[in-house]
């Protein structure tokens, strides 16, 4: 069978959210702030660098100090990012079996590209990856469309060839914008917002190992 399957990054192939939350909380302690508990910054962390300093310091991005923090953020998660990131339960056996089926499959996340690969390369998940793109690569990150128009294009699969599977409800914006179908991760941290089951996907995924045959299942209709 022919077929792309294109992953969102945090949330749905890596469980990032301990370097996410400790980088949350190193800003916290800089400010003179106790830390705040993990579960209370889990669910922050599919919405980058601006959601957790937002969580950790209910600081906006139009906040005078808002620049200063990001790079201070950026900078110590970068330290921390390979030692504290680990691919979810079963992720390199699926990726490991959707490339024996013949299917292609890439990366499409929000996440900054100089963070994204050395990331991916670290922890053994770009070997047989057809594209690692960051969507702050282009004029739009998600939910436009840009980074997964643009991983279509490059690698000739149409709409109707590509499931694109993620964690956050920007991931299923995303699909929607670019007309694929797209499989919730419900593992992943899936936001403080809409329901999981209010986004719209084709399809739940419960666990890793579902989504080779869920792919399938939209390819072939």
């Amino acid at each position: 069978m022919r077929g792309l399957i294109l992953f969102d990054l945090d949330g749905t192939l890596m469980d990032s959210a301990p370097g996410l939350a400790n980088s949350a909380n190193f800003l916290r302690s800089r400010a003179g702030l106790a830390p705040l508990p993990y579960e209370a910054l889990r669910e922050h962390c599919g919405s980058g660098a601006a959601g957790m300093i937002w969580a950790g310091l209910r600081m906006p991005p139009t906040a005078s100090a808002f620049e200063a923090s990001r790079r201070d953020f950026l900078e110590h998660y970068a330290q921390i990012m390979v030692q504290d990131s680990t691919p979810f339960e079963g992720v390199p056996d699926m990726l490991a079996r959707l490339t024996e089926m013949g299917l292609a499959w890439g990366i499409v996340t929000n996440k900054a590209i100089e963070l994204a690969r050395p990331l991916c390369e670290a922890k053994g998940i770009a070997r047989h990856a057809a594209c690692i793109l960051s969507g702050q690569s282009f004029p739009a990150p998600k939910p436009a469309p840009d980074a997964l128009l643009h991983a279509m294009a490059t690698l000739g699969y149409s709409a109707a060839e590509t499931v694109y599977v993620g964690d956050d409800a920007r991931d299923a914006q995303a699909a929607a914008n670019a007309k694929v179908p797209f499989i919730a991760a419900t593992w992943g941290y899936t936001g403080s917002g809409a329901a999981v089951s209010d986004w719209g996907a084709a399809a739940l995924a419960r666990h890793v190992s579902e989504l080779p045959e869920l792919a399938v299942r939209l390819l072939s209709r």
